[in-house]
C-alpha cells in the first residue's frame, strides 16, 4: 500500500531492462529490413509486408498483456513473473530472427517476427507498469520514469556501438554484423532482467474486486484525460518517426553531409540526454502538463534553425540537431509519467489498479502513430517532387521542399499537443487528493480483511 523506496543503486538496478526498449527499436527496425531483403533475397516490398503484419499481431498482443497482468495477481506478484517469463521469449526471437538460415523465407520471419513482439510486448508492459505503481506522489513519478529514460536512451547508443566497433575492428559481412548484434542483445537483456527483479520489489496493495468488461470499457471511454493524452502521445510519436524517417534524405541531399549521418545523429540523442533533467525539474517546478507544452513549444521553435542550415557544415549540423533533439526524451518520459496519474482517476472510478492496460494503450498508440509517420513522411516525399532514387540530383526546389517539410508538419503536431495540454484536468493538487481518497479507501480494505 506504501510506496517502494530503494536506494539510487537499487533503482538504477531496477531501471536497466529499459535499456532493450531502444535497443531493440533500433536493431529490429534499422538492420533487419536490410538482411531479409537484400540478404535473403525477399524484396523489400516483401518484407514491408511482413513487418505490417507482424505489427498487427503486436498490436492485440499490446492491450492482452496488459488486462491478463492487471487481472491475475502470483505470489511473485502482478509484473514480476511476466518481466522473467519474457526474457527467454525474447532470447529465442533474436536468436532465431537475427541468424536465419539460406532458406528463410516469409513464413521464417514472420513466425520469429511475431514472436519477438509478443516477448517485446510483455516485456516492456511489466516493465513500466511495475515502475509507474512504485510511487503515487505525483513528482516521484517523473523522477522514476526519467530515470527509466536515461535508460532507454543509453540502450539505443549501446546498440549502435556494436557495429561501429566491429567496423573498427575488421570488415564483417552484413550477415556477421547483424548476428553480433543479435547475440550481444541475448546477453545483455536477460542480464538486466535479473538485476531488477533482485532490485526493487512490487508495491504491495489489497486484492481488487473484478471489474466487467462492459463496465471497464465504458469508464476507460469516458475518461477525458486518457483521450486527451494518448491523443497527445501519437502527435509527439509521429513527429519523432516522422523526422527519423526523412532524417537521412534531408542531411544526405540537402545538408550535403551523408558521410557524417551517424556522427549527426548521435547528437540527436545526446541533445535528449541533455535535455531530460531540465524536463525532469520543470515538471516538479510547474506541472507534467505544463513542462509537456513548454517542451513541444521547444521542438516546433527549434527546427526552424533547420530552415537555414547552409549545406556542408558538420558543425553547424551537429549543434542545430543537438537543439532539436533537446525536447525528445520530454516526448518520452512525460506521457509515461502522466499516465500513472491518470491511472489513479480510473483507480477512483473502477476500483481497480489497471496500469497494465493503460500502459499498453499508451504503447498502442505510439505503435499507431509510427507506422503512420513514415507513411505520411514517404507518401509526402512524392507529392513533394522528391524521389529518394535521384538522391542528389533532385531538382534544387525538391530538395528545398524537403527542408520545409521536414520541419512543417512536426511544427503542427506540436501546436495541437499545446492545446490538447491546455486546462489539462489532472494537476499536482488534483492528484494528490485522488491518492488520498485511494489510500484511505485501501486502509479501510485492510481493515475489513482483518476482522474476524
Amino acid at each position: 500500500m506504501t510506496d517502494v523506496h530503494a536506494s539510487n543503486l537499487r533503482m538504477i538496478g531496477f531501471s536497466l531492462p529499459a535499456l532493450g526498449l531502444n535497443m531493440l527499436v533500433t536493431a529490429v527496425f534499422v538492420f533487419l529490413p536490410p538482411l531479409y531483403a537484400e540478404h535473403r533475397g525477399l524484396g523489400a516490398a516483401t518484407v514491408g509486408l511482413i513487418f505490417l503484419s507482424a505489427k498487427m499481431i503486436d498490436m492485440i498482443a499490446a492491450p492482452m498483456w496488459g488486462l491478463f497482468m492487471d487481472s491475475y495477481r502470483t505470489r511473485w506478484g502482478r509484473r514480476r513473473p511476466w518481466l522473467a517469463l519474457s526474457a527467454p521469449i525474447i532470447m529465442l526471437a533474436i536468436l532465431m530472427v537475427y541468424n536465419p538460415p539460406e532458406s528463410a523465407g516469409a513464413l521464417y520471419l514472420f513466425i520469429w517476427l511475431s514472436t519477438l513482439y509478443i516477448g517485446w510486448d510483455a516485456w516492456t508492459i511489466s516493465h513500466t507498469s511495475w515502475a509507474m505503481e512504485l510511487s503515487r506522489d505525483y513528482d516521484r513519478r517523473s523522477r522514476i520514469t526519467g530515470l527509466l529514460q536515461v535508460g532507454v536512451m543509453v540502450g539505443g547508443i549501446m546498440i549502435s556501438l556494436v557495429p561501429a566497433i566491429m567496423e573498427r575492428l575488421g570488415s564483417p559481412s552484413y550477415e556477421e554484423t547483424v548476428s553480433a548484434i543479435g547475440k550481444f542483445m541475448i546477453i545483455v537483456l536477460p542480464l538486466t532482467a535479473v538485476i531488477c527483479l533482485l532490485s526493487v520489489p512490487e508495491r504491495e496493495s489489497p486484492n481488487r474486486p473484478h471489474l466487467g468488461f462492459r463496465k471497464g470499457a465504458a469508464i476507460l471511454f469516458r475518461n477525458l484525460a486518457l483521450l486527451r493524452l494518448l491523443v497527445a502521445n501519437s502527435l509527439l510519436t509521429f513527429s519523432t518517426y516522422f523526422v527519423q524517417g526523412l532524417f537521412v534524405f534531408f542531411v544526405s541531399y540537402t545538408l550535403h553531409l551523408g558521410e557524417r549521418i551517424g556522427f549527426i545523429l548521435v547528437f540527436l540523442v545526446i541533445g535528449g540526454l541533455i535535455g531530460l533533467p531540465l524536463w525532469i525539474k520543470l515538471s516538479q517546478n510547474l506541472s507534467k502538463h505544463r513542462t509537456m507544452q513548454v517542451a513541444v513549444a521547444t521542438g516546433a521553435v527549434a527546427p526552424l534553425l533547420l530552415l537555414v542550415l547552409p549545406p556542408g557544415s558538420v558543425a553547424l549540423t551537429t549543434a542545430a540537431f543537438l537543439i532539436v533533439g533537446l525536447n525528445t526524451s520530454a516526448n518520452e518520459f512525460l506521457p509515461r509519467a502522466m499516465m500513472a496519474d491518470v491511472c489513479d482517476q480510473d483507480h477512483l472510478q473502477s476500483g481497480s489498479e489497471r496500469m497494465g492496460l493503460y500502459y499498453s494503450m499508451l504503447q498502442l498508440s505510439s505503435k499507431l502513430a509510427s507506422g503512420i509517420g513514415i507513411f505520411i513522411g514517404f507518401s509526402f516525399l512524392s507529392l513533394f517532387g522528391f524521389d529518394p532514387e535521384l538522391g542528389m540530383e533532385n531538382t534544387a526546389e525538391a530538395l528545398q521542399r524537403l527542408r520545409y517539410l521536414i520541419v512543417a508538419l512536426p511544427m503542427i503536431a506540436y501546436a495541437i499537443v499545446i492545446g490538447l495540454m491546455w486546462r489539462y484536468p489532472i494537476s499536482r493538487e488534483s492528484q494528490r487528493e485522488m491518492r488520498d481518497i485511494i489510500e484511505e479507501r485501501e486502509r479501510q480494505a485492510l481493515r475489513s480483511a482483518g476482522e474476524p
